[in-house]
Order: C-alpha cells, then sequence, then structure tokens
C-alpha cells in the first residue's frame, strides 16, 4: 500500500477528498499546508492521519510515513519541494508547472533520476474523457494528420485578491507560466512533437499589483504545416470560466469542451442553460495512473521531460511577447528571428 503526502492543501485537495476511498492500492497518510486549519481539515477528509503546517517539517519528522508525494504548493515552491522529496527519496507527483524555468527543471528531474524515484508532472486536462476521444482518434488516424488546434480558455482575475500568492505572478508565474502552460502542454501531446515556430501577443493587467498579462494568444507552428492558436484570457466578470478545444485534422475534426451537457432552460424571459459536471473520473485516473507508474517501476504518462518541453514553448512565449518577434526551433533551442 503505497503512502502518499499532500503538499499544500488548495483547490485539489477537495478533489483528492472526493476521489481517495477509490485510489487502489494507495491511501493518504499525510498534509502539509501553511495554514494548519486546513492542513487538519483536509487530512480529515482524506483520512490522514498526520498533518503539519510546515512543508520542511513534512520531510524531516513524518518522512518514515511517506511513501510519495503529491506537491500542490505555490509554483515558485514546485522546484524546491520536488528536490526535497527526491532527496528523502519519496516518488514525486508534481501539479503543472514542473517549475518556473527550464533550469530548475532540469535539476528536478536530475535529483529524481539520481535518487531513483519516479517523476510525474499533473495535468488532468489530459485525462478528461472528451479530451482523451481526441487523441485516440488521433492515435488511430480517424482525423488523419493534426492540422489547426484551437483552445480557447476564459477566466475572472478577481481584483479582491489581489494579495493572494495565487494571484501574484511573483509566486505563480502569471498567466503564462500557469494558465497558457497546461493548454502549451496538450497541443505539444496532440501534436506529439515540440513546435518549430512561435509567435505571442499579449495584455498587461491594468493593475501593476499582479504583474502578469491578462490576455495571451500564442502561435505555434508544427512541422509538416499543423498549427495550434491558443487564447487564453482573465478578463471575464467574476462567476464561471469556460474552455473549449477543437482539432481539425486531413480526415475528420473533433471538439471538446467544460461545459458536458448543458441544457438550454426557457421558462419566460431570457433563456439560461443547466450545466452538469464533468465529475472527478479523469482527477482519480491521473492518481491512478502515477500509483501504477511507481508500483510497476516504469515511466509515467506524463514525465518530466514532458513538463520541461511545456515550459521552454511558455519561455519562447515570453520572449516573442516581449520582443514582438517570431522564435524558431534551431538546433534544440528557440532563437528570436
Amino acid at each position: 500500500m503505497m503512502r502518499l503526502a499532500l503538499i499544500g492543501c488548495g483547490e485539489y485537495a477537495e478533489q483528492y477528498a472526493g476521489v481517495a476511498s477509490r485510489l487502489q492500492n494507495a491511501k493518504f497518510t499525510a498534509t502539509a499546508d501553511p495554514d494548519l486549519d486546513r492542513a487538519r481539515q483536509i487530512a480529515q477528509a482524506l483520512g490522514a492521519s498526520i498533518f503539519t503546517g510546515g512543508f520542511d517539517e513534512l520531510f524531516t519528522q513524518h518522512s518514515d510515513a511517506i511513501d510519495a508525494v503529491l506537491i500542490h504548493s505555490t509554483n515558485r515552491l514546485h522546484e524546491r519541494h520536488c528536490q526535497q522529496a527526491a532527496e528523502t527519496g519519496k516518488h514525486v507527483f508534481v501539479e503543472t508547472p514542473l517549475a518556473l524555468s527550464t533550469p530548475a527543471a532540469d535539476a528536478v528531474i536530475e535529483a529524481c533520476q539520481t535518487a531513483g524515484v519516479q517523476l510525474m508532472v499533473g495535468q488532468s486536462s489530459r485525462f478528461l474523457p472528451a479530451v482523451q476521444i481526441v487523441k485516440e482518434s488521433l492515435e488511430i488516424g480517424k482525423l488523419g494528420d493534426p492540422g489547426l488546434l484551437r483552445i480557447h480558455c476564459w477566466q475572472s482575475l478577481e481584483t479582491g485578491d489581489l494579495d493572494q500568492p495565487s494571484r501574484n505572478a511573483e509566486h505563480n508565474g502569471g498567466v503564462l507560466f500557469d494558465q497558457t502552460l497546461r493548454k502549451i502542454d496538450l497541443a505539444n501531446w496532440l501534436f506529439g512533437q515540440l513546435p518549430t515556430e512561435i509567435y505571442a501577443v499579449g495584455r498587461l493587467q491594468s493593475q501593476p499589483q499582479l504583474k502578469q498579462w491578462d490576455s495571451l494568444q500564442v502561435h505555434l507552428g508544427f512541422p509538416q504545416g499543423g498549427m495550434a492558436l491558443i487564447d487564453c484570457s482573465m478578463t471575464l466578470p467574476k462567476g464561471s470560466s469556460y474552455s473549449s478545444l477543437s482539432m481539425i485534422g486531413a480526415q475528420g475534426a473533433a471538439y471538446a469542451d467544460d461545459h458536458h451537457n448543458v441544457q438550454l432552460l426557457y421558462a419566460g424571459g431570457d433563456p439560461s442553460a443547466l450545466k452538469t459536471g464533468q465529475g472527478d473520473g479523469h482527477v482519480l485516473a491521473q492518481l491512478r495512473e502515477f500509483v501504477s507508474a511507481v508500483e510497476q517501476g516504469r515511466d509515467p504518462p506524463i514525465s518530466g521531460r514532458d513538463g520541461r518541453m511545456a515550459l521552454q514553448v511558455a519561455e519562447a512565449a515570453a520572449e516573442s511577447i516581449s520582443a514582438a518577434r517570431a522564435a524558431h526551433l534551431i538546433g534544440g533551442r528557440y532563437e528570436l528571428v
């Protein structure tokens, strides 16, 4: 039975609590979060007996009680926590982004390889049923060669939370490295390779405290003429977010979004919509893959290399925005042209 520790009890913690009882061959034994009350609350929900308000304390005082860690701490701490886990011989699952730079990602990958522990990068979007169908359709040739991928993501940036780490680029890397990076990973995965050309534009958030873009458009050109257009915006009014993905191939097309089974409702006045959830199957599937990879000693489906590739593209996109020039892949590195 693999013993898991959750580092960071934020938005994913409650999702894990919902699937913990269905996770085979693994159980949660510990939680860690700067908010001790939150760590205690999530520990109880997960059935874990250990909770702590200090990340270092988890590794120094409770190392014997855990075999693997799920890292959901602030993005800027991912590198440190991954290395701490590897140094104590713990297998590592770290939520996207793997780190906030490719050199930091390289350090994490090397630390895990040196320690002989598994490293998986969390990206639950890959496990959504609709996205899985798109990937499968490409792999069996049903869509033909991928031609045009379009990904849209709209969210709200709540101005009342400017002091929260999750809203500040210094803590999470901003919209590019926190939200758009996930879409870049999907593009790399669906095309099965790195893009050879990158051009991006962005609009800076009007509130300087945030120190980040609030709207980004990233164009990725792939070999054989394929392309991806990624549009991420944080400008929606406060409320529900929306994302969609469409893939046009040489022989067919596929579409997926996060508004599963939306039904129009009309009872006089303006029509509204009833939205059903997508469930938590993708969260459970991702955890099962991590546990299975550790048990079988095989590479996980989303490796450190995958996480690094997404970072490499995001860094090139950031340079493209700043220079208003395109970046081309030359000798394994992106150079502005």
